[in-house]
């Protein structure tokens, strides 16, 4: 029965944030137009650099000659761990903005079933994303890309997404001490993009950013992502032992983190707008 009234939430909150989606339409075409203006971007940045789009030195430093591949597969990985970490934050950013985060809060569901719920519409989103953008990047950009070898991936992607939760709430329990989280929110996804690997190999980066895009999930995830889709399973040993020891230690973190917050924000009392 318990299970039963969990899954009954999920699906509630799922269906609230989906609907609050539906209601400003312009969202997925921006959402769309921005994975069309990253690799985009990208393209002309590979050739603006190398003078074309194959770098023997980005061959030799990543396995990958050709950039545009290389940002591609940065950007989906990236693109899906956002997912995780913007719906855990704005899950409770929206409820503060609207006055409603202690009636959410004192609802009888488990706080993970509530993060989740935001999520799932994300989730989704992405996959449709996901689903527009590979076919559509092979036709415009002329990728050398093997869905077939993106697809093995995935379970490394998965074990990456671990981690990914873990940060999630672990900032989305920052957000609820900051009176306005709009700034934190804006400087923690601008460092995530920077370190996360995703336009750049982190390999390039001074020692101590480096060391930064390390300990963050998100560069990690999309070595081994991208080794994985290269070489294959055997070369990325190294790689995927470190993002499984990563991500047991964000999500643990990012767990207890996150309840403590919240129980100190209690005792001052939620705040709302």
């Amino acid at each position: 029965m318990e299970v039963t009234n969990e899954l009954r939430a999920l699906y509630g909150v799922a269906v609230k944030s989906w609907r609050i989606f539906l209601s400003y339409r312009v969202w997925f075409i921006s959402d769309v137009m921005l994975g069309f203006f990253f690799v985009g971007q990208a393209l002309l940045i590979g050739i603006g650099l190398t003078g074309e789009r194959n770098s023997p030195a980005l061959q030799q430093l990543t396995g990958y000659s050709d950039y545009v591949t290389f940002a591609v597969l940065g950007f989906m990985v990236l693109g899906f761990g956002l997912t995780f970490l913007s719906g855990f934050v704005w899950s409770v950013v929206d409820e503060l903005y609207a006055g409603t985060l202690e009636y959410s809060f004192a609802a009888p569901i488990r706080r993970l079933t509530f993060f989740m719920g935001s999520v799932l519409t994300r989730i989704f989103l992405s996959l449709i994303y996901m689903a527009i953008y590979i076919p559509l990047f092979v036709v415009i950009f002329d990728i050398s890309f093997n869905f077939f070898n993106f697809i093995k991936a995935l379970p490394v992607l998965l074990v990456g997404t671990v981690g990914m939760i873990g940060m999630g709430m672990a900032a989305a329990g920052i957000v609820l001490y900051l009176k306005d989280p709009g700034p934190f929110i804006t400087i923690l996804e601008m460092l995530v993009f920077a370190l996360s690997g995703a336009m750049y190999p982190i390999s390039i980066l001074p020692k101590g950013l480096q060391i930064m895009a390390k300990i963050l999930p998100y560069a990690p995830t999309s070595e081994a992502v991208r080794k994985v889709v290269a070489y294959g399973y055997e070369k990325a040993v190294g790689e995927i032992s470190y993002l499984i020891v990563l991500s047991l230690l964000y999500a643990l973190l990012g767990y207890l983190g996150y309840k403590w917050s919240e129980k100190q924000a209690k005792t001052v009392g939620l705040k709302s707008y």
